[in-house]
């Protein structure tokens, strides 16, 4: 298939609101591909170059990729932002239009195929070790420099990691399904094992219904994590419970793992399916030391703790994530413990599908009590209300409510799992772009523009600024990182690849005609940098407008 198939597929489908339309135009699309690209397809409609469980990343620079495009064409930075209006793919694309008369070459060249560009993205990743950047940098130009605008445009933006197109995950599986006739709950849930969209759009394209249901969960593949909704209070989550008796766990302030076993390998993965095994030994020690079991994959979390026991924030935990040097220094100084709530895998018995008083008997009997979150099972108030001042004198977030007779659903934040917080709930927003500050400040991009995910167009819609909640160290790290990602830049302002996800408190949310998303956050101030979590983890802006109705439960608008 010729990779300006795909690109002007992708353009018809950025052009149309309707889903319906988007749908079909990428199922007739996936359905005309011939078997063998059919993955690679997929992958890039989502806006990907490798599975989402996959390690490699491109590890390219804004600047790296802006030199790989002087290398084939001659322009001026001036004429670059002449064309930008908020879409660096489409920019360069238009760039390139207008400096057709200099690149006559390309006519002469063989038409880039899906596999030809699947195969450039996986020479660019492998690049690695001294003179990487400049290899990279010739790659890149040498894929440039034979494509067609129209095929620049979306080589761009998944270098870029900014498709823009309105085409979610959420909605390639519906597109999956109707290109193959395949029931869409068995493509969802195969996706949910695996992580891999393109994996699974090959195996419904081969083997159909029969192929996606003998996916399976197993060790070493990570899965997406079942998610819990927000509720305001204990009152909320036991009415939703409908007088039934409902699990109620702490909630932890730490990172979200998951640990696979299988004989004598231990692996980690983080809530965003990475490896991050090297960072945390003494976790792995004791995994293998204290857990009754050969073959199984555990979901928990990983809280960092004071000599007293006391919990430290979230941020002392992200410390040791992604950090492979100087481990055992670091253990010594941040001491980390486990607590597991679920089971999903013991010894080869898949265990989602069982109900949660099962999974947690398994759980119990696998584990010693000290590794297992705390719980009460009630369905009074006032049992609840003292479990939950106790989780608050201990220094917890708070409390997750689970229904007792619920599986487990991965990838899903659904009403099974409920959680409720001391404090006003925390939003998980991308910085799409920031200002240089002012003051004492104007040295860092400090003034950060805050965006929510609009999970109907997949893109991302600003809600707010700020400037509060870091120091001056983390302000230079900031800065430094927002840099490497810069997408453009007109006067003080940056624009960046939505990569980087804040955790972020705000006094109210505020209806606001300034904002496309007609919401704004008042007195914003950021909590945490949230390095365990992909931008598609963003706080959405369907989430967003459901805190906001309930602020007014209690009061007039």
């Amino acid at each position: 298939m010729r990779f300006l198939s795909l690109a002007t597929t992708l353009d018809a489908v950025s052009k149309t609101t309707k889903r319906k339309e988007k749908i079909s135009l990428v199922a007739r699309l996936l359905k005309e591909a011939e078997l063998s690209e059919v993955c690679e397809a997929a992958l890039f409609l989502a806006g990907r170059f490798f599975p989402e469980n996959d390690q490699r990343t491109l590890n390219v620079s804004w600047s790296g990729l802006i030199g790989a495009l002087h290398n084939v064409i001659d322009f001026r930075d001036d004429e670059f932002s002449k064309f930008y209006e908020g879409d660096t793919g489409e920019a360069i694309a238009a760039l390139m239009e207008s400096k057709a008369h200099t690149r006559q070459s390309v006519l002469f060249q063989e038409p880039l195929t899906v596999e030809s560009v699947s195969d450039r993205f996986t020479k660019i990743a492998l690049a690695a070790g001294k003179g990487s950047m400049k290899e990279k940098q010739s790659l890149i130009s040498a894929l440039l420099g034979e494509a067609a605008p129209r095929e620049m445009r979306y080589i761009v933006a998944l270098i870029l990691n900014d498709m823009r197109t309105g085409l979610s995950h959420g909605l390639l599986v519906e597109c999956i399904a109707e290109a193959f006739s395949v029931d869409i709950e068995y493509v969802r849930r195969a996706w949910y094992f695996t992580g891999d969209l393109g994996g699974v759009a090959h195996l419904a394209a081969e083997y159909g219904n029969r192929g996606l249901k003998q996916v399976n969960i197993k060790p070493m593949t990570a899965v997406k994590p079942m998610l819990a909704s927000p509720v305001s209070d204990l009152k909320s989550a036991l009415e939703i419970g409908q007088g039934g008796e409902l699990s109620f766990e702490m909630k932890f302030d730490g990172a979200r793992v998951q640990i696979h076993k299988e004989g004598g390998n231990t692996r980690i993965f983080s809530r965003g399916l990475n490896d991050v095994t090297e960072s945390l030994p003494d976790i792995v020690q004791e995994v293998n030391k204290r857990v009754r079991a050969s073959r199984f994959i555990l979901d928990g979390e990983v809280v960092a703790v004071d000599p007293t026991g006391k919990p430290y924030p979230f941020q002392v935990v992200m410390q040791r994530f992604g950090r492979t040097r100087d481990v055992e220094t670091t253990n010594q100084e941040v001491k980390l413990l486990l607590y597991a709530f679920d089971i999903l895998l013991l010894n080869g018995q898949m265990l989602i599908d069982e109900p949660y008083w099962k999974r947690r008997e398994q759980l119990e009997s696998t584990l010693p009590d000290s590794m297992i979150a705390e719980r009460v099972v009630t369905n009074r108030l006032r049992v609840a209300e003292d479990f939950f001042l106790r989780s608050k004198e201990i220094g917890h977030e708070g409390l997750v409510a689970k229904m007792v007779s619920s599986p487990y659903v991965p990838g899903v934040r659904g009403k099974h799992w409920l959680k409720i917080k001391h404090t006003l709930d925390t939003m998980d927003l991308v910085i799409i772009a920031a200002e240089w500050g002012h003051g004492r400040r104007s040295k860092w991009l400090s003034d950060y523009h805050l965006a929510v995910l609009d999970e109907e167009t997949d893109k991302y819609t600003m809600v707010g600024k700020t400037f509060k909640g870091l120091t001056d160290v983390e302000f230079q790290a900031m800065t430094d990182r927002l840099q490497r990602i810069e997408l453009s830049r007109s006067r003080g302002l940056v624009r960046v690849k939505p990569e980087i996800i804040v955790e972020v408190l705000a006094a109210e949310i505020q209806e606001s005609p300034k904002y496309e998303s007609g919401l704004a956050l008042r007195f914003a101030r950021i909590t945490g940098i949230r390095d365990d979590k992909k931008p598609e983890d963003a706080t959405t802006l369907k989430e967003l407008q459901a805190t906001f109705d309930v602020q007014f439960r209690y009061k007039a608008r």
